[in-house]
């Protein structure tokens, strides 16, 4: 945007979505924290709950993107939701796969475990981590910028015409 400045509303078809660090354990450590969640060793629990206690909004990785992301905005509601909200600022559909969602390895084993699901995942908050768009054209320069940030970011899907948002999941 004018001035390096990431708005929501820049997003347009043929753009990569991505997101920094991991998705979903702010909302599992909530569940920790209501005892909702079973079956969680201590270490794992601490982990989640720390990281729904202590989020850490990526603001070097925002500014370090300045310039190439297309649009960007933090997630606070769910990747889901806050993905449409994009969209909607921006006039345009997104679509994410489920299996490219960046996972801790405490919410993988959620999952695999049959104790956390994808709507644990794709609609818990809380977890401000920075979810962004960019023109394929830079995704060299989004690695770099996310390497020189030090923060870890996963091309999860891409933004096309019409509007609303999909998750695929492993079948299609």
């Amino acid at each position: 945007g004018p001035d390096g400045v990431l708005t929501r509303s820049g997003a347009v078809a043929g753009d990569d979505i991505y997101v920094s660090g991991t998705i979903g354990d702010a909302a599992l450590g909530l569940k920790a924290l209501r005892g909702t969640l079973t079956g969680l060793g201590s270490e794992t629990s601490a982990m989640l709950v720390d990281r729904y206690h202590l989020p850490r909004p990526r603001v070097d990785l925002g500014m370090a993107l300045a310039g190439w992301a297309s649009a960007a905005m933090d997630v606070s509601d769910g990747l889901a939701q806050d993905l449409a909200h994009l969209c909607k600022a921006s006039g345009v559909a997104g679509e994410i796969s489920f299996k490219d969602i960046p996972l801790s390895r405490s919410a993988g084993l959620l999952l695999a475990d049959g104790l956390a699901n994808a709507e644990d995942i794709c609609g818990g908050g809380d977890d401000y981590e920075l979810l962004f768009t960019a023109p394929r054209s830079a995704r060299d320069a989004v690695e770099r910028r996310a390497e020189f940030a030090r923060t870890l970011v996963c091309r999860i899907g891409g933004i096309e015409t019409g509007q609303g948002v999909s998750v695929r999941d492993g079948a299609g």
